[in-house]
C-alpha cells in the first residue's frame, strides 16, 4: 500500500524525493525542505481539494512565485512533500512555510487528502495549536512511518513574499526566539514606551477638553490615539505580543496601515487648523488645510470601503504606495505654510512638526530599504520614528500648555471684569437720585402726618435695599427672587409718583420660577428706563406691562417682555440731552454684564428692544424682549 501511494505521488515528477528526519533534529536543529518539495500555483483558487492530486507540481526552484498584488493576491499556493521517520522514536516537530496569512496541512490517507491542522493569523491566541508563534504547526511523526503531506498557503504576495517549508524542533524555536529578543529588545522597549505615552497624552488632553471645551484639545487627543494605534498595529504584528489587535484581527491583518496613517494625518491637520486659528489669522492657508482635510477624509472612506466591503487589498495597497510618495511632499508643503505664521505658540508647533516629519520620513525609509529579517517584529520598526514622535509630543505639549495658560489668564481677566461690572451695576441700582427721591417721599408722608404710609414706604424701601445688597453678591439667582425685587421696586415707584401709571403683571401658568436662574437685577434697568424716561414724560394714560411666558420649540426658553406706552426712545433721548448732568449707565452696564456671562459660562441671554410705532410712524412706546435659556 505504501509503495502504491508513493507511486501516485511521484508520478508527476521524478525529481521528487523523500525527506528523512532523525532524533537529532528533534533535539536541537531545523531542516529546510525546500529542495525536496514541489509547488503548485492555483491562480484560480478554485481547484477542488481532492483534484489537487491530479495537478502537475514542479520543484520550488523552477517556479517564479508571483509577488504582485494586482495579479496574485487571490492565488492559492500548494506544497507537496514526503516525510519519513526512520527512527524507533516518536518525534514531535514544528512545521512552517514562513510568515503567511494561513497555512493548512493535509495528509494523504487512502488516496484522499485529510486535513491535519492549520495555522492562521486571524486565530485568537488561545485558538492556536502552537500558542507561541502563529506561523508554526505542531506535527507528530510516529516511528518508522512515511507521511505524504500537502500544504495549502493563502497569503497576499508582497515584495518579501516567500515560501520556505521548514521542520524545526521546539528547542530550536525557543533558542531562535530568545536570540531575537537580545537582538531586538531596543525596539521592543522603544515601542513599549511610546504607545502608553501616546495614550496617556490622549487621556490627559481629553480631560483638558472636558474642562475648557476647546475643540483643538479633542483633535489632538484623536491624533495621538491614531498615531498610538498605528504604533500598536506595528507592535502587535508579532507572535509574542497580544494586547488589542490580536483580539480584533479584522483590524490587525488588513495588509497595510492606511487607516491609521490617514487618521493620523487628518486629525493632525485639524489640530493645526484649529489651534493656530488659521481661519481667522490666515484665510488662504486655512483654505489649503481645509481642502487637504476633506480630500484625505474622502480617500480614507474609499479605502475603508475597498478593504472591508470589496476586500480588495490590491487596490488598497496601490493607495498606500501612492501616498507613501505623496505624503512627504504634502507634509513639507504644509510645514512651509505653518512657518509663515508667527507667534510664540506657533514656534513650538513648527519645531514639533519638523521633528515629526523627519521621524516619519526616516521610518518610511527604514521600512522601504531595510533587508533585515525581524523575528519579534513583522513590520520593520524605526527608532528614529519613535524619537521624532516623542519630540513632537514634547513641543506640542509646551504649545498646549502656553495656550492653556493664556486662556486661564483671559478667564481671570474676564472674571475680574464681571466683578467690576457687578459693582458698577450695584452702584447704578442704588443711585443717589433714586435714594434722594425715595427719602423725599418718606419726608412728605411725615410732614403731612401720614405716618402709616411713611412707615410702609420706609419698610418696603429698606427691604429693596437689603435685596439689592444680598443678590448683588450672586452671579445667578432664581427668577422668583428677581421678580420679588422687581415688583417691590415697581410698587415703590408707583407710590412715589402717586399711582400716575398703571402696572400690569402676567405670568404663564406652569412656569416654575424657583427653578429658573437668571442674573440678579436683570429687569430693573429696563423697568426704570420705561418709568422714568418713557411714562413720566407722557400725558394721559400710562401703562407698564411685565409678562412672562415659556417657549418649548425650537429650544426651551423663558420670554420676559417689558412693554410701556411711553414717548419712545427717540423723544426720551432728546429730553435727556437737554437735562444737565444726566448720566444713564444702567442699561449699558447690564449689556456688558450679559456679554461677559455669555463668554465665561455659555449662558446666552438674548435681549431685543423694539420701538413701537403707529401706522403713521409715530412713537407709541417701547417693548423689551428678554429670552433666557432654561437648558
Amino acid at each position: 500500500m505504501l509503495l502504491f501511494i508513493l507511486f501516485i505521488v511521484l508520478a508527476n515528477n521524478s525529481a521528487f524525493s523523500q525527506i528523512n528526519i532523525s532524533t537529532k533534529l528533534e533535539k536541537s536543529g531545523f531542516l529546510d525542505c525546500s529542495s525536496q518539495s514541489l509547488l503548485l500555483v492555483d491562480s484560480s483558487a478554485k481547484i477542488p481539494l481532492q483534484a489537487i492530486l491530479q495537478q502537475p507540481f514542479s520543484p520550488i526552484q523552477q517556479i517564479k512565485i508571483p509577488k504582485s498584488l494586482e495579479s496574485a493576491y487571490r492565488y492559492d499556493f500548494w506544497l507537496k512533500f514526503i516525510i519519513k521517520n526512520p527512527t524507533s522514536d516518536t518525534l514531535d516537530l514544528l512545521f512552517t512555510t514562513g510568515l503567511h496569512q494561513s497555512t493548512q496541512l493535509f495528509q494523504l490517507h487512502k488516496n484522499r487528502l485529510v486535513k491535519v491542522s492549520e495555522t492562521n493569523e486571524k486565530l485568537l491566541p488561545n485558538q492556536r495549536l502552537f500558542r507561541s508563534d502563529d506561523q508554526y504547526i505542531p506535527v507528530r511523526f510516529l516511528p518508522n512511518q512515511v507521511y505524504v503531506f500537502f500544504a495549502k498557503i493563502n497569503d497576499y504576495p508582497r515584495v518579501d513574499f516567500n515560501i520556505r517549508p521548514l521542520l524545526v524542533s521546539y528547542q530550536w524555536e525557543n533558542y531562535h526566539k530568545v536570540k531575537a529578543f537580545y537582538d531586538e529588545y531596543v525596539f521592543l522597549i522603544a515601542y513599549g514606551l511610546i504607545i502608553p505615552i501616546l495614550f496617556f497624552v490622549a487621556l490627559f488632553v481629553i480631560i483638558f477638553y472636558l474642562l475648557d471645551r476647546q475643540i483643538y484639545y479633542l483633535y489632538y487627543a484623536f491624533y495621538t490615539i491614531s498615531i498610538g494605534l498605528f504604533n500598536l498595529w506595528e507592535y502587535e504584528h508579532s507572535p509574542y505580543t497580544h494586547l488589542v489587535f490580536s483580539y480584533l484581527t479584522f483590524l490587525k491583518f488588513t495588509g497595510n496601515s492606511n487607516i491609521y496613517v490617514f487618521l493620523t494625518h487628518i486629525f493632525y491637520f485639524l489640530f493645526i487648523f484649529e489651534f493656530l486659528e488659521l481661519k481667522k489669522k490666515s484665510p488662504t492657508i486655512a483654505t489649503v488645510f481645509r481642502s487637504v482635510i476633506i480630500s484625505l477624509s474622502a480617500i480614507l472612506l474609499a479605502d475603508i470601503i475597498i478593504l472591508f466591503v470589496f476586500k480588495r487589498l490590491d487596490w488598497s495597497t496601490s493607495i498606500y504606495w501612492t501616498f507613501q510618495d505623496i505624503f512627504p511632499f504634502l507634509n513639507v508643503g504644509l510645514l512651509i505654510m505653518i512657518f509663515q505664521t508667527k507667534g510664540r505658540i506657533v514656534r513650538n508647533i513648527q519645531i514639533g512638526s519638523t521633528f515629526l516629519m523627519i521621524g516619519g520620513f526616516a521610518g518610511f525609509m527604514t521600512h522601504y530599504t531595510n533587508n533585515i529579517s525581524f523575528v519579534l517584529f513583522r513590520v520593520d520598526p524605526s527608532i528614529l520614528f519613535v524619537v521624532g514622535t516623542l519630540m513632537e509630543i514634547f513641543f506640542f505639549s509646551i504649545a498646549i500648555g502656553i495656550r492653556s495658560y493664556t486662556i486661564q489668564k483671559e478667564q481671570k481677566s474676564l472674571y475680574k471684569s464681571i466683578m467690576e461690572s457687578e459693582l458698577r451695576m450695584l452702584r447704578s441700582q442704588i443711585n443717589p437720585h433714586f435714594v434722594f427721591n425715595s427719602l423725599n417721599s418718606i419726608k412728605s408722608y411725615i410732614l403731612t402726618h401720614r405716618s402709616t404710609e411713611a412707615s410702609e414706604y420706609l419698610t418696603d424701601f429698606s427691604t429693596l435695599m437689603r435685596s439689592i445688597l444680598q443678590y448683588s453678591k450672586e452671579q445667578l439667582i432664581s427668577l422668583c427672587n428677581e421678580l420679588e425685587t422687581t415688583l417691590l421696586y415697581v410698587s415703590l415707584e408707583q407710590r412715589r409718583f402717586n399711582d400716575d401709571f398703571k402696572f400690569i403683571y402676567q405670568i404663564e401658568v406652569g412656569i416654575d420660577t424657583d427653578e429658573i436662574m437668571i442674573p440678579p437685577m436683570l429687569l430693573q434697568p429696563y423697568i426704570e428706563n420705561a418709568i422714568k424716561h418713557g411714562l413720566m414724560n407722557k400725558e394721559g394714560v400710562r401703562t407698564l406691562t411685565l409678562s412672562i411666558s415659556k417657549q418649548i420649540t425650537p429650544s426651551r426658553q423663558i420670554i420676559i417682555i417689558i412693554d410701556d406706552n411711553g414717548i419712545g426712545r427717540e423723544k426720551a433721548s432728546l429730553l435727556r440731552k437737554n437735562t444737565p448732568k444726566h448720566q444713564s449707565m444702567g442699561m449699558s452696564i447690564n449689556d456688558e454684564r450679559i456679554s461677559l456671562l455669555g463668554k465665561t459660562n455659555d449662558f446666552l441671554i438674548n435681549i431685543k428692544i423694539v420701538d413701537k410705532k403707529t401706522s403713521n410712524q409715530e412713537a407709541e412706546g417701547t417693548k423689551v424682549i428678554i429670552r433666557i435659556p432654561t437648558e
